[in-house]
């Protein structure tokens, strides 16, 4: 027979090559490996399975870091194992839209001009954008440097012309004609009777027959990715251009107006197709600063 290790021939009766110490004992005493359904019949499916329930929970927390806790508890654990069907995409889509209107508002606020909403516009909003003017004081209160922040809360803050799905926004920039009153502009006063709100939570109508005014729309096309389908995101935003300001304004006031508005962000808006609001993007920001602080 041919030895099994270099191929030539063994004497015969002999066990043991002459050429390579090859050893046909040590060989027919070695037992033969069982197939690996009989390894695993026979205890071998706990690696994989002690692995898998080791692995579940590392990536149940890595989709909790970006999407937040679920309203209850079976909602939690769905998002935990399937993900959350694109609601941190979302709410993060809204909230940045809500930062392109407040930049824009502190942008007229300090040059008294229309930004510019052709070519890179979201780099010349970039300056004016929360995170650069009051860094991330208005989440939590625990610090003014953006830089402090993790990226998944800094990122919430800052001017991008994308939207949470990393897809251009389609944007919209009308200058209200000045001759017309609001009334008179069929488009304008469907959005006044839809309803104008000022901060999360309070609704007030903008004075559009003073001053000059911005009309923003920016529309984002969903998570499918096509425009004009149910999904569709859009936020609409009034924003005065400068102040105005009467007469015999104490200049005291009128400094601590022009502050706030700069602050702030001034702007009339109203949310349109989400299945969220503003509130729901807030506080999955605070919990992905506190999950990471």
């Amino acid at each position: 027979m041919p030895c099994g290790g270099c191929g030539k021939p063994m004497p015969a009766g002999g066990t043991i090559c002459l050429h390579c110490g090859w050893d046909l004992s040590a060989v027919l005493a070695r037992p033969p490996r069982p197939p690996l359904a009989r390894r695993l019949l026979a205890g071998g499916w706990r690696l994989p399975v002690y692995g898998l329930l080791l692995a579940l929970p590392v990536l149940g927390f890595v989709r909790l870091q970006a999407s937040g806790p679920g309203p209850d508890l079976p909602t939690t654990l769905r998002w935990l194992a399937f993900g959350d069907d694109g609601r941190a995409a979302e709410l993060l889509t809204i909230h940045r839209m809500h930062e392109i209107g407040a930049a824009a508002s502190r942008y007229m606020v300090r040059e008294n001009e229309l930004p510019p909403f052709d070519g890179d516009w979201a780099s010349a909003l970039a300056p004016s954008a929360t995170a650069a003017v009051r860094g991330w004081i208005p989440l939590l209160f625990l610090g003014a440097d953006s830089e402090m922040a993790p990226a998944s809360v800094r990122e919430m803050y800052e001017v991008r012309a994308v939207d949470g799905w990393g897809r251009p926004y389609r944007l919209q920039a009308t200058v209200l004609p000045r001759d017309r009153p609001a009334a008179e502009q069929p488009l304008v006063a469907a959005d006044l009777e839809a309803g104008l709100q000022t901060s999360f939570f309070d609704r007030e109508a903008p004075d559009l027959d003073h001053g000059e005014w911005l009309r923003l729309e920016l529309t984002s096309n969903g998570r499918d990715g096509e425009p004009g389908t149910g999904d569709d995101l859009r936020f609409l935003s009034y924003i005065q251009v400068g102040h105005v300001f009467r007469l015999l304004y104490d200049p005291e006031e009128v400094q601590q107006r022009v502050e706030r508005a700069y602050t702030l962000g001034r702007q009339y808006f109203r949310l349109e197709g989400s299945r969220f609001d503003l509130v729901d993007a807030r506080l999955l920001a605070e919990y992905r600063l506190t999950s990471l602080h």
